[in-house]
């Protein structure tokens, strides 16, 4: 290096100037870190200031190319996806001309005019001896178990082949209960007495909801609507089953509807279930034990109170199948409420309980000549049951003459009988 002041050549040891003396001035290293670490900051303020200008858009992304004439870069393309510039989750691949065409609709009412044709052919045979119900609100057959269907219809011939892969389903609503939606709409509209009537209807899938088609023409229903339907109106779980007993206050007020229809008789109560919505009553009054009446009814609640019983419907013991007519009538009904043996054909025995009041051994119980006091019996050939005035019970079964014997209620004789045979006639007895 040299001195300042003469320009003579020096080491870098040197202190002073071998040729003149002066001290050495040699450069601050401090200074010489300010100045890499300003120039370091003002590159990065000037990067900065190009982005903050590049965001205002007062300069485009070819500013460096505009000044120094190099050539602007090439944009990349957006790629199209529709789905709002958003990529699909699965790609969606349709195939144009494997897509069926749809029906016209002159087409669809000839489909399912077909079905319900088969439809109506199944009832026409089937229901001569078997009975056919609304359950849940499909067409079901009680004898086989079975619930009618495209299948079943095209298993027994009654429906063509070209049918059979069908995507619908046979329904058994009353026109009614379809008029509580706004929806729906009848091309020919139901009499008083089919509006009531359970119809068949055959349902498939549209766009919108379910389509309805039947004798009245076709209707749609949206899919909520007829689940709300099928769920409710026409759903036979409507709570526990029980047997009231004359303490009960349905007991009491079934009891009085009846009377209110015979007020110069006594009612006796042969069989009483209910559950939460309807009940099953089979009775007698005096003067008239050997006819068995039995009634389907209707409760009222509010809550847990009962505030009403009336009389749904009526006359089941000289039908044929007395399912369908109950159903027909309350297709809600809980087939469980009726009792164990069949209601139709029932033979009570007037000289069955002449033999057995009369009895030895009914007479020994009640000392001989004082069996005139029983205010009720009801007998067949076979079983008895008898009530004294002062509310004393008796069974009898007769085995080469008749047997008799004390019980504490009915449900004792039930359960004597229950024992003894199957499908016992427990409507001998008065439930009281």
């Amino acid at each position: 290096m040299l001195c300042v002041k003469c320009h003579t050549a020096m080491d870098a040891a040197d202190e002073v100037c071998k040729s003149c003396g002066s001290p050495v001035q040699k450069m601050n290293r401090n200074w010489s870190k300010f100045a890499k670490i300003s120039a370091i900051t003002l590159i990065i303020v000037a990067f900065g200031t190009y982005i903050l200008l590049y965001n205002l858009d007062i300069i485009g992304p070819n500013f460096f190319g505009d000044i120094f004439g190099s050539a602007a870069a090439e944009e990349s393309p957006v790629p199209d996806v529709g789905y709002a510039g958003q990529e699909p989750d699965e790609a969606v691949d349709i195939d144009i001309e494997a897509t069926p065409e749809r029906r016209s609709e002159e087409e669809q009412q000839v489909v399912l005019g077909s079905i319900l044709s088969a439809v109506d052919t199944y009832v026409q045979e089937f229901s001569q001896f078997n009975p056919i119900i609304s359950r849940m609100g499909y067409l079901h057959n009680v004898s086989t178990e079975e619930y009618v269907t495209i299948e079943l219809l095209g298993r027994l011939g009654l429906l063509s082949e070209e049918y059979l892969d069908e995507d619908a389903f046979i329904l058994y609503l009353r026109p009614r209960d379809l008029m509580l939606f706004d929806e729906i709409t009848f091309e020919s509209v139901p009499s008083a007495g089919q509006m009531v009537s359970l119809t068949v209807f055959v349902a498939h899938e549209t766009p919108t909801g379910i389509g309805l088609y039947s004798r009245f023409g076709a209707q749609e229903i949206f899919r909520e609507n007829l689940n709300l339907l099928l769920t409710d109106v026409y759903n036979p779980n409507n709570g526990e089953i029980y047997r009231p007993t004359v303490q009960d206050a349905v007991y009491q007020a079934v009891v009085e509807m009846i009377s209110s229809s015979n007020p110069d008789s006594a009612a006796f109560i042969r069989y009483l279930a209910v559950d939460n919505l309807h009940g099953f009553v089979a009775f007698t009054v005096a003067g008239d034990d050997n006819i068995i009446i039995n009634h389907v009814l209707s409760l009222q609640y509010d809550g847990e109170e009962l505030i009403g019983v009336r009389l749904l419907a009526e006359g089941f013991e000289n039908t044929t199948h007395p399912k369908t007519d109950i159903n027909q009538a309350a297709p809600s009904f809980n087939f469980e409420l009726m009792p164990d043996y069949d209601i139709t054909g029932i033979n009570l025995s007037q000289s069955g309980v002449q033999a057995f009041v009369e009895s030895f051994a009914m007479r020994e119980l009640l000392g001989l000549e004082e069996y005139d006091i029983l205010i009720f019996a009801s007998a067949t050939d076979s079983f008895a049951y008898a009530v004294r005035e002062q509310g004393n019970a008796f069974f009898g079964q007769y085995n080469n003459g008749w047997q008799v014997v004390p019980v504490e209620g009915w449900q004792v004789a039930e359960t004597l009988m229950k024992e003894n045979v199957n499908n016992p006639p427990l409507y001998i007895i008065w439930q009281k």
